[in-house]
């Protein structure tokens, strides 16, 4: 509960009351809840309200306790004029519905939706409420994220994850299930992409290369090897306080949650609670699905090869994931980054040894292995310190400068074969 309120009172968004809830300011005390999703809207009308709020209500039914339902609808000051006419078509629907006012937070409205599943609506589609382009999506996650982990310091809610999913997301009767199933910090439900419009099968290729680089990175050994998709996360509450919940950005915000997510706890992907992704166009953040999609498209469009990473790439992942526990056990001994380059590439050929090993040093490979050796002592101790630092994200940037001075990409049937070896 400790890190909850430090959470509260130091990181929440403005819109979230600071420390404990006030007596004041959930609207409705007999209120109570065993489950909560938060749902990000951005210009999302007939997805969500056809699809996504009716699955979601399905998967309701299914379980005894009440669900409370968390809505950001969104748009920022450069969002085009269609966006805010469907967020207010959006908000117009919930009209229908019996709702109650939030004392002193006018931005939230409360809807009884049926009599298992309420809906805290947060309106950021009008100014001066809107946010800023750089924030997006990041933005109405960590909201409506930040207000569920307020409100599980009070009687209200009760649950034990906290998931977050998308307005294009449709998930199966048994989205809840999951939660019987572990006690890891964060679960991942299981995801396809469907649908049938003229891209799909470009959409398809994009799905197979995220399916290929978390597969990779199994191989390799790394303790980063899980998908990073925002609709598919549920998250302890304690485990959201500690990595001080999603960052604000307009894109990638569920990588970077993960990224630290995976160094305080553990990451379970789950095999139940399948989320449906509905495949359209879409070009609402610089990249991610419907950017990705779309150069795949484009490729097959004009006969260009489809590529993935090179194989060799997650070769080199593995030589230093096996060359870090190596070395971890014989911290006394200085790095010697001739000799450690050399370890990692093993049979590997590549045109310029010293390049690499500048590649390396730019990521700060070596610096990380002597301040782990300087701060830490046991072998253990020291190999999870090279981990933390050398996470996700030094990976990923490693792998495109491999990519860029090495290992050029490859057709993705090529990366294929390799797969199934």
């Amino acid at each position: 509960m400790r890190a909850l309120i430090k959470y509260l009172d130091q990181y929440a968004e403005p819109e979230v009351p600071k420390g404990l809830f006030r007596p004041t300011f959930f609207p409705n005390k007999e209120k109570r809840y065993g489950h909560c999703v938060v749902i990000p809207i951005y210009g999302e009308v007939s997805l969500w309200l056809d699809q996504g709020l009716i699955s979601l209500l399905k998967a309701s039914e299914v379980i005894k306790n009440k669900t409370l339902l968390i809505t950001v609808i969104n748009r920022h000051e450069l969002s085009r004029d269609w966006v805010k006419e469907e967020n207010e078509t959006t908000l117009n629907f919930f009209k229908s519905f019996k709702s109650t006012l939030f004392h002193d937070f006018p931005l939230m409205t409360l809807y009884e939706l049926s009599s298992q599943v309420d809906l805290i609506l947060l309106n950021h589609n009008d100014e001066p409420n809107l946010f800023s382009s750089k924030e997006g999506v990041g933005k109405a996650r960590k909201l409506g994220c930040d207000l569920a982990l307020a409100l599980t310091t009070t009687p209200v809610l009760s649950c034990k994850y906290i998931h977050t999913t998308d307005g294009d997301a449709v998930v199966d009767n048994d989205y809840f299930k999951i939660e019987q199933t572990t006690d890891a910090d964060v679960l991942l439900h299981p995801y396809t992409h469907v649908g049938n419009y003229e891209q799909m099968e470009a959409l398809r290729l994009y799905e197979y290369s995220l399916r290929y680089y978390v597969a990779g990175l199994k191989y390799a050994n790394s303790p980063y090897a899980h998908e990073s998709l925002g609709s598919t996360i549920a998250v302890r509450p304690e485990c959201y306080a500690k990595v001080r919940g999603f960052p604000k950005r307009n894109a990638a915000e569920d990588f970077y949650f993960l990224n630290k997510a995976v160094k305080i706890g553990q990451i379970h992907q789950a095999t139940e609670g399948l989320v449906r992704l509905i495949g359209r166009k879409s070009d609402r953040v610089p990249f991610g699905t419907g950017v990705g999609t779309e150069k795949v498209w484009q490729k097959m469009e004009s006969e260009r090869p489809v590529t993935f990473y090179h194989p060799k790439s997650f070769e080199v992942i593995k030589n230093i994931n096996e060359a870090l526990k190596t070395w971890s056990q014989e911290p006394q001994k200085n790095p010697n980054t001739k000799k450690l380059t050399k370890e990692i590439l093993g049979s590997l050929e590549i045109s310029d040894l010293n390049q690499f090993e500048e590649l390396l040093d730019s990521l700060s490979f070596f610096k990380i292995l002597e301040t782990a050796k300087a701060q830490r002592s046991s072998p253990e101790a020291i190999l999870k310190h090279i981990h933390e630092s050398w996470d996700g994200f030094k990976t990923l940037k490693l792998i495109h400068g491999l990519r860029d001075l090495f290992f050029p990409e490859v057709d993705w049937k090529t990366a294929n074969l390799w797969m199934q070896l």
